[in-house]
């Protein structure tokens, strides 16, 4: 009677199954030869970007010296206003009024206002 017992044997789903562990085999893989076309390529990518490195380095020179040489000649401007400047300086006061009126007194010279003609331009 045992055996037609409607109750389950549980020894049956107690047996547990373990995760298989699974061995994949390395890819094999193999190096393609390269052609003709994809070698001259490569090669003339590398002698352009070469050429194209070379070429920045000496335009960044060439931008280096040509700002040496703007900054050395605004100098040179800044020096040349400032003594522009301070010759318009010296010429007001040699041609002030009071220089010719002391100099007219140390020399016994009068002014006389017949002989004065005003200029405007």
């Amino acid at each position: 009677m045992r055996e037609e017992s409607t109750a389950k044997n549980l020894q049956e789903y107690q047996v547990e199954q373990q995760p298989q562990e699974q061995v994949h085999p390395a890819p094999k893989t193999s190096s393609v030869a390269l052609s003709k076309f994809e070698i001259f390529s490569i090669v003339t990518l590398a002698l352009l970007t070469l050429g194209l490195m070379v070429t920045l380095v000496s335009i960044k020179v060439s931008m280096t010296s040509s700002q040496n040489k703007l900054d050395s000649l605004t100098t040179q401007i800044t020096k040349t206003n400032t003594s522009n400047v301070n010759l318009r300086q010296e010429i007001s006061e040699l041609t002030s009024f009071d220089r010719f009126s002391s100099f007219a007194k140390k020399h016994n010279l009068k002014m006389s206002d017949n002989n004065v003609r005003n200029i405007s331009k």
